[in-house]
C-alpha cells in the first residue's frame, strides 16, 4: 500500500505503524517509549502527528496505516501537540543537566530543544524520588525518570525477570524493584541503553568522562562463542564504558552484563607488567629477548618432552602462529582443551564445531532440546532468540542436565540426570519424554559446554548425535570459550594441522593424560587453579616439570611458584585480530587501549620467539594463510558418530558438575568485582547417594595421594537418582581438582 507522510509517497506495508514506516524512511518523528524491539504502550504522547480525518492528533508508534493515509509530521498541529507533550513531561524533571551522565546524548534534552517550549506554565514545587540500591552495576537518579516504561517492558518481554515495576499511582508513580531486590539477570545493563533521560545509569562509567570526550571503537565480545558486536568508549587509554553495536544476525540491540562491564578487570593489580625469568627461585623482571633465548633453548632440548595447551580465548592469529612454532620445532603436543577429561571423540569431531543454524532461525524451531546448559546465565543473548521462539512460535524446550536450572523462557520438560542416566536418556527414548519428539517437525538440540567437561563426553554425544540424525534434528555444539570453533580450525589440538588435516599418527592422543613426561611445559593465556579439569594434577606437572613457560596476563599464585618464564600477555582489548564465532563468522576486532605496562600482543610476542627459531613469518602472511585454511575447508554436519563404543561403567566416585557461569570464563572477567558480586557462580559435585550421605556429612577428598578436607554444603536431590549435589562455598578459594577421586565420610 501507499501512504503520503508530508505530501510524499512511501510504499508500506500491512500491519505497519506509522513510526516504522517513517524511520524506514529515515523521517524524524520523536518518541520515548517507543522501542522497535518493545512492545507498544503509546504512553509518552511524544511521537503524537496529525492524521487527515482524525479528529486529534494521534500516537505514530500505535497507530496502523492504511491505504493512501495521509501523515504530517511537520505542521502547526504535530508542533503544538509535541510542544504540550514536552511542558507535561518537564513538569518534574529536575534542571540538573550539567552533572547529569546522559547529557550530551540525552533524548529528553535533544527532543526538549527540538520541540520544547522556551517557557512551562508550571511553576509549583518538583517532586523527588528516593533512590534505590538495585545492585552494583546500575545506579538510579529516579527523579529524572519520565516513565516510559522501556526499562520495565525490557525486563518482562526480553529478558525474562520482572525485575522493575510500576508502583503507585499519578505524581507518585515510582519504577523500582520489588522489596528492594537488586537486578540480577544477565542481560540487565541494558537497561542503561534503553533509558532516555538518565534515570539508570552504568555505575562503572558515573562521573568519570562526558560523552563528548569519549572515543568509540569497534570490537568483538571475548566472553562467549557467540561474538556479540560491540563499541568500546575509551578517554585517555582508558575504557570508560561498553555499549551494543547493532548486529541483526547475533546480538541485535542487546549486550550481557559479562560483555558490558567485563573491562573492569583489565587494571586489576594482578596484571604482569614487564617479562619474568626464575633465578635463585624468585622471578625477576627481564627482556623479551632474554626470554625468547631461553625458551628456545629448551625447546630444541626438550622437544621430544614438550607439552604445550593454549586457551581458546586467543585470536585465530595467535593460534595459527603459535601451533605453527611447534610443529616446525618438532613438538606435536599440543592443545587446546585443558577442561576436557575425555577425548575418545575426537577423531569423530567436525573440523569446526557450530551451531549449525543462524541464530534468527531459531525461532522457527518447533522443538529444541537443551543438554547440560543453563542458556539465561551462560549464553545471555541466546536466551532473548529462545524466549523469542517460546513467545512466537510455542516452541516446546526441553531440558536435560546434572543440575536444575533456571531459565527466563518457559520450559515444556525438564529432567535432572547424572552423567551417566544423561548417557542412557538417548538411548532409551521410548521410555521417557523424547519419545514425544516427532521427527517431521524442525527439531534442534544445543549441547552446552559443561557436556565436554564430563568423563563419559564420547559416549554422551555419540548417543546424542544418533538420535538427532533419527529426528531429522539439527546438532548445535556451542563453545567452551569465544574462539573453540577457531581453535579446532586453526589445528590447536595434536591428531589435526589447520583446516582439519588429519594426522594418522597422533590418533587418539590427548594432551597431558597421554604424555607421561613433561620435561617443558608450555602453558598460553590459561591459569593453573581455574582453566584445567584437574588442578592438582596439572599443579604435580609444573612441581616435576625441568621448565615452565607461561604467556599470561595475570599473575597467580601457582604462576608465581612455578614460571621458569612469563611472557606478559595484553588483554583481548589491548590486542587486535580475529575470532571464529560459533556460526563460522571470522570476526575481526581493534585494539582499543595500548598494552598496560610492557605487555604486549600475543601475536607480536609469538612473531619474535618465532624470528628467534628461524621461522620466517610476518603477520600479513598469517592473515593470508588463515583465510586460505577457511576457504578451502570441507565442514561437514556436527553429528558425532562413532563405530564401535563402550558404555559406561558405573563406580562409586566422585563426579564434579561445573556450574558454568559467563562471569568467570576468562581471566579479565574473573577479576571484576562488580560482576562476581552480583551473579552466583559456584561448583558443584555429584556423589553417589548409595554412598549415605546426609546434609552432617564431612567430606574428605583423597588426590594424589593427598587428602584435605572441603567444607561444603550438601543438597539432597530426589533427581539425578542416586545422586548428591554438593555445593562449595567460596567462588575459587576452593577447588577440586579430580573427576575420579574416592571419597572417605567421617
Amino acid at each position: 500500500m501507499d501512504i503520503y507522510i508530508n505530501n510524499s509517497k512511501y510504499r508500506a506495508s500491512d500491519d505497519e505503524t506509522i513510526i516504522q514506516v517513517a524511520d524506514r524512511y529515515d523521517i524524524h518523528i520523536p518518541r520515548f517509549c517507543y522501542h522497535k524491539r518493545l512492545s507498544i504502550v503509546a504512553s509518552c504522547r511524544m511521537c503524537l502527528v496529525e492524521v487527515e480525518g482524525a479528529k486529534y492528533p494521534q500516537p505514530a508508534c500505535s497507530t496502523i496505516v492504511r491505504d493512501g493515509m495521509k501523515v504530517n509530521t511537520v505542521g502547526s498541529v504535530t508542533e503544538d501537540a509535541q510542544k504540550s507533550t514536552m511542558e507535561f513531561l518537564l513538569i518534574n524533571h529536575p534542571l540538573d543537566c550539567p552533572v547529569c551522565d546522559q547529557a550530551g546524548e540525552c533524548e529528553l534534552q535533544d527532543i526538549s530543544l527540538d520541540h520544547g517550549d522556551y517557557k512551562s506554565n508550571y511553576k509549583e514545587i518538583k517532586r523527588t524520588v528516593i533512590d534505590k540500591d538495585i545492585g552494583n552495576l546500575v545506579t538510579t537518579e529516579m527523579t529524572r525518570c519520565i516513565h516510559c516504561s522501556r526499562c520495565v517492558r525490557f525486563g518482562e518481554e526480553v529478558a525474562g525477570i520482572k525485575e522493575l515495576g510500576m508502583t503507585g499511582r499519578g505524581e507518585e508513580t515510582k519504577i523500582e524493584t520489588f522489596v528492594n531486590q537488586s537486578l540480577n539477570s544477565e542481560l540487565s545493563g541494558n537497561v542503561i541503553d534503553l533509558c532516555p533521560v538518565g534515570a539508570l545509569n552504568n555505575n562503572l562509567y558515573k562521573y568519570s568522562a562526558r560523552t563528548w570526550d569519549l572515543k568509540q571503537i569497534s570490537s568483538i565480545s571475548s566472553n562467549d562463542c557467540l561474538g556479540s558486536n560491540i563499541y568500546y568508549h575509551t578517554y585517555k587509554n582508558e575504557i570508560k564504558r561498553t555499549v551494543p553495536k547493532e548486529n541483526e544476525q547475533i546480538n541485535l540491540s542487546w549486550l550481557a552484563d559479562s560483555d558490558r562491564f567485563g573491562h573492569e578487570g583489565i587494571e586489576s593489580e594482578e596484571r604482569i607488567l614487564s617479562p619474568f625469568v626464575r633465578s635463585e627461585n624468585k622471578l625477576i623482571q627481564s627482556d623479551l629477548e632474554t626470554l625468547n633465548q631461553a625458551v628456545s633453548q629448551k625447546m630444541q632440548e626438550y622437544t621430544s618432552s614438550t607439552t604445550a595447551v593454549m586457551s581458546a580465548q586467543s585470536s585465530c592469529e595467535e593460534m595459527y602462529l603459535f601451533q605453527k612454532i611447534l610443529r616446525e620445532s618438532g613438538i606435536p603436543n599440543i592443545d587446546h582443551r585443558s577442561k576436557e577429561c575425555d577425548f575418545g571423540y575426537q577423531d569423530y569431531y567436525p573440523i569446526i564445531p557450530s551451531f549449525d543454524i543462524k541464530l534468527s532461525e531459531i525461532e522457527f524451531m518447533e522443538n529444541i532440546i537443551l543438554v547440560n546448559v543453563n542458556i539465561s546465565k551462560e549464553f545471555p543473548i541466546l536466551s532473548v532468540y529462545l524466549r523469542h521462539a517460546v513467545k512466537q512460535n510455542s516452541t516446546n524446550i526441553i531440558s536435560l542436565s546434572a543440575y536444575e536450572y533456571l531459565e527466563n523462557f518457559d520450559i515444556s520438560h525438564s529432567e535432572t540426570l547424572s552423567p551417566k542416566e544423561l548417557e542412557k536418556y538417548f538411548t532409551t527414548t521410548s521410555n521417557n519424554f523424547l519419545s514425544n519428539i516427532n521427527k517431521d517437525k524442525k527439531n534442534l538440540i544445543i549441547m552446552g559446554p559443561s557436556t565436554t567437561y564430563l568423563k563419559n563426553y564420547t559416549n554422551i554425544t555419540n548417543n546424542i548425535s544418533r538420535y538427532a540424525k533419527s529426528i531429522n534434528s539439527k546438532l548445535s555444539l556451542l563453545g567452551d570459550q569465544c574462539n573453540t570453533s577457531g581453535a579446532w580450525a586453526m589445528g590447536v589440538v595434536p591428531h589435526r594441522l589447520p583446516g582439519g588435516i588429519e594426522i594418522e599418527e597422533f590418533k587418539n592422543t590427548a594432551y597431558l593424560s597421554s604424555y607421561p613426561k613433561n620435561d617443558l611445559l608450555i602453558i598460553y593465556n590459561l591459569e593453573p587453579e581455574y582453566d584445567f579439569s584437574n588442578d592438582t594434577e596439572i599443579i604435580d606437572r609444573l612441581k616435576n616439570s625441568k621448565f615452565n613457560v607461561f604467556f599470561s596476563s595475570y599473575m597467580t599464585d601457582s604462576i608465581n611458584k612455578y614460571a621458569d618464564v612469563v611472557y606478559p600477555l595484553a588483554v583481548q582489548q589491548e590486542s587486535h585480530g580475529s575470532y571464529l564465532n560459533t556460526n563460522k563468522q571470522l570476526q575481526v576486532f581493534n585494539q582499543v587501549i595500548s598494552p598496560r605496562g610492557q605487555s604486549k600482543n600475543g601475536l607480536e610476542i609469538l612473531l619474535g620467539l618465532s624470528k628467534r627459531l628461524g621461522i620466517n613469518i610476518d603477520d600479513e602472511q598469517i592473515s593470508k594463510d588463515i583465510n586460505e585454511i577457511l576457504s578451502k575447508m570441507n565442514i561437514k554436519s556436527n553429528y558425532i558418530l562413532i563405530d564401535t563404543i563402550e558404555m559406561t561403567n558405573e563406580k562409586n566416585t566422585l563426579e564434579k558438575i561445573i556450574i558454568r557461569s559467563s562471569n568467570s570464563n576468562n581471566p579479565t572477567l574473573r577479576r571484576c568485582k562488580s560482576l562476581l558480586t552480583t551473579h552466583d557462580n559456584d561448583d558443584f559435585m555429584s556423589i553417589p547417594n548409595s554412598m549415605k550421605i546426609n546434609s552432617e556429612s564431612k567430606i574428605t577428598i583423597n588426590e594424589s595421594e593427598k587428602s584435605f578436607k572441603i567444607k561444603a554444603n550438601i543438597k539432597v536431590h530426589d533427581k539425578p537418582d542416586n545422586t548428591i549435589l554438593v555445593k562449595m562455598n567460596g567462588r575459587y578459594a576452593q577447588k577440586i581438582g579430580s573427576y575420579n577421586t574416592s571419597v572417605d565420610l567421617s
